[in-house]
């Protein structure tokens, strides 16, 4: 297994990035890889502008597909009920990497995000998200208002320059890799056996 942490891009309101996130968390705790998470907020919502009716059967379309992937691995993915903006959520996820906790952030906020328990955008569940996982929220306030925006706003910056189109994305030297279903092929180019 190489050491080296394996850059993923993700959203936590990505139905694929959550099946990716799945098997890499487990990755994880078995000590066979390791991966440096890294925020990527999609950008639903100028997609649904042009055409609505082709936008809907899309996601109808990924919800079906994700659900082949979710059943046999016991995760639920129930649709949400409008387009979420998840920088908050996303932010928290750069909160819970700086203290350590974001393998339980992560886990959480998709199971609770596909359950509709969790709106990514707001600050009172995200803040409270942070805390079941363990974190001290005291200075979450002041860090999604001050150097997390900065950090999240040069994560964004960075994607962009990598070329970052989608999440999950996987960045092994100057290849990348989208989506949940190149995760092996990603896995291979980084000499995780």
């Amino acid at each position: 297994m190489s050491t080296s942490e394996i850059p993923l891009y993700i959203d936590l309101k990505s139905p694929y990035a959550f099946i990716a996130s799945h098997r890499a968390l487990a990755l994880e705790a078995e000590g066979k890889a390791a991966f440096d998470w890294r925020p990527f907020k999609l950008e639903i919502g100028s997609r649904a502008g042009a055409d609505p009716e082709a936008f809907l059967r899309r996601a109808r379309y990924i919800y079906r597909d994700v659900r082949r992937f979710a059943g046999p691995l016991g995760l639920t993915v129930r649709g949400p009920t409008k387009i979420y903006d998840s920088t908050t959520a996303l932010i928290g996820l750069l909160y819970a990497k700086s203290a350590g906790g974001h393998r339980a952030y992560i886990a959480a906020a998709f199971t609770k995000f596909f359950n509709r328990e969790l709106d990514p955008g707001d600050v009172e569940a995200v803040t409270a998200l942070l805390a079941d996982c363990g974190a001290d929220t005291g200075g979450f306030a002041s860090y999604l208002a001050g150097p997390g925006a900065d950090q999240f706003a040069a994560s964004q910056e960075e994607a962009q320059e990598l070329g970052i189109c989608g999440a999950p994305m996987f960045v092994v030297g100057e290849e990348l890799y989208w989506g949940q279903d190149r995760m092996d092929m990603a896995l291979a180019a980084a000499g995780v056996a």
